[in-house]
């Protein structure tokens, strides 16, 4: 049975290896062995070199969420999913399953399918150094641009703008980027005085294990950008931190946000039913918010700091709904 199985995967990745070199040596793309001329394209600096992309990139593969590049504009023929399978199913990005149904999956971040890739004719693969080992299989196809994420989630601006100047449209991420500022000034102006009162605590109830976020996560630094407070147990220099049921307190706060991976299956139930969640301030003052992971979490970027201002507009700000938005550039937001 084990032979049987190492041959199967054997023969599939052979297949997608001669599905490249044939793809490449067909020329229906631009490769590497032949480069886009300079005078016809644009140079991109990346984690990888340099690399001349299309001036307007037409058929656009991403590994990486697809949200920020309908934002501005850009429908891509593929997209790697937001999460893991088990949490997201088949669809790209559920909540916007309406707008990426015509967009096809092609494995995810760290292991992009080539085979499926290939078959979508790109003329720009844009991804991150998590899929770094398949950049000379990726460069055969079209020109690819890496994007070096080590400045972890509170880089998530310069993502975006890296992104944006790969597709061309550097002002209109810009000019998204600008909104959002200016929205986390109004923010902070009807908030007032109970900005610097105000600890928000944000947890992650898996199916085992219980997650709070730090400064490094996108909620944490978007709330660092509103200026509300954490947490003292929410205030380290990295992404997460895995607590037990007996750590319940550090989640504790003037509010809570969280998230359940699975509800059918979560540590959220486990944490209700032990004495200390009763003995939460947080739970004490009603002020426990459940909103959606594809925000907090699963999709990086522009589209995700507004609708994560929307909860905060929504949840903190009296009569906040009149500052909430509905669409980030020309996506339509549900």
């Amino acid at each position: 049975m084990h032979i049987r199985v190492g041959i199967k995967a054997m023969g599939l990745l052979l297949a997608t290896l001669v599905a490249v070199v044939t793809f490449s040596a067909c020329g229906a793309n631009q490769s590497s062995d032949q480069p886009i001329p300079a005078a016809a394209g644009r140079t991109i600096q990346h984690a990888m070199g340099e690399t001349v992309v299309p001036q307007t990139p037409e058929r656009v593969v991403l590994l990486w969420s697809a949200l920020d590049t309908l934002a501005l504009g850009v429908e891509p023929v593929g997209a790697v999913l937001s999460g893991p399978s088990q949490m997201v199913g088949e669809a790209l990005i559920p909540m916007f399953s309406d707008r990426t149904a015509g967009i096809a999956a092609v494995g995810n971040y760290a292991q992009p399918n080539l085979e499926t890739i290939v078959e979508l004719q790109p003329d720009l693969i844009l991804g991150t150094t998590f899929a770094e080992s398949f950049y000379p299989h990726l460069s055969q196809i079209a020109p690819t641009v890496l994007m070096d994420i080590s400045g972890g989630a509170a880089a998530w601006k310069t993502y975006v703008l890296t992104w944006a100047t790969a597709l061309g449209k550097p002002d209109a991420a810009q000019a998204l980027i600008q909104q959002y500022e200016q929205r986390i000034a109004q923010f902070q102006q009807v908030m007032g005085d109970r900005l610097q009162n105000t600890r928000v605590s944000v947890a992650r109830f898996g199916s085992d294990r219980i997650r709070i976020y730090q400064t490094d996560s996108l909620p944490g630094a978007v709330l660092a950008e509103t200026g509300l407070l954490r947490p003292e147990s929410q205030q380290q220099r990295n992404h997460d931190e895995t607590i037990s049921l007996e750590s319940l307190p550090s989640i504790d706060g003037d509010v809570l946000f969280f998230v359940q991976d699975d509800p059918e299956a979560s540590t959220l139930a486990q944490a209700q039913e032990s004495q200390l969640w009763s003995q939460l301030d947080v739970v004490q003052r009603g002020q426990v918010h459940e909103v959606s992971a594809e925000v907090w979490f699963l999709n990086l970027g522009i589209v995700s700091a507004h609708l994560m201002l929307n909860d905060l507009f929504r949840t903190l700000v009296p009569d906040g709904e009149q500052y909430v938005i509905h669409q980030v550039g020309e996506l339509p937001l549900p």
